[in-house]
């Protein structure tokens, strides 16, 4: 266990605390940064860790990476499929102005469990009419995105 404050025997977690009148819990658990997206956006390296939900019946033609560089090892991102488009698709692109091909990808078909699995991608895109839940995760090593999805159809996330 970890003391953080023991007024009884003057013990606190830190020498600069002298005395503890209460401690407040703002919530119980933990929670990852959860945000609706329904316009597309360039992500930067502040969004790491979230998880992002696309709600976009139009789809979502442009939703670009930091560069690798600017991502930095451990960056990472969550999307979940919360609408199924009508229309268009969601595309993720890397930013091509800096990198090149630098998305590594590998997918799980539930449909066809002989998912994709290559190097080499600018852009990642969800098929026209994704089932809701099908999901992508993205971490970045400093060099390259590695992709992973989860799908429920057959070439339901395309990487090319």
């Amino acid at each position: 266990i970890t003391v953080v404050a023991d007024d009884v025997n003057s013990v606190y977690a830190c020498q600069d605390i002298s005395a503890v009148n209460s401690i407040s819990l703002s919530a119980t658990g933990t929670f990852k940064t959860f945000e609706t997206m329904t316009a597309n956006t360039n992500l930067a390296k502040s969004d790491s860790g979230k998880t992002i939900m696309l709600n976009a019946a139009a789809g979502l033609s442009a939703i670009k990476l930091p560069t690798v560089s600017a991502a930095g090892a451990g960056w990472h991102i969550d999307f979940i499929v919360g609408t199924v488009t009508t229309s268009n698709n969601y595309v993720i692109t890397e930013d091509t102005a800096s990198d090149t091909n630098v998305i590594i990808s590998m997918a799980v078909e539930l449909a066809d469990t002989t998912g994709p699995i290559d190097a080499g991608h600018t852009t990642i895109t969800f098929q026209s009419t994704p089932t809701k839940g099908d999901r992508l995760n993205i971490v970045c090593d400093g060099t390259n995105f590695y992709a992973m999805a989860v799908t429920q159809d057959d070439a339901g996330v395309a990487f090319a």
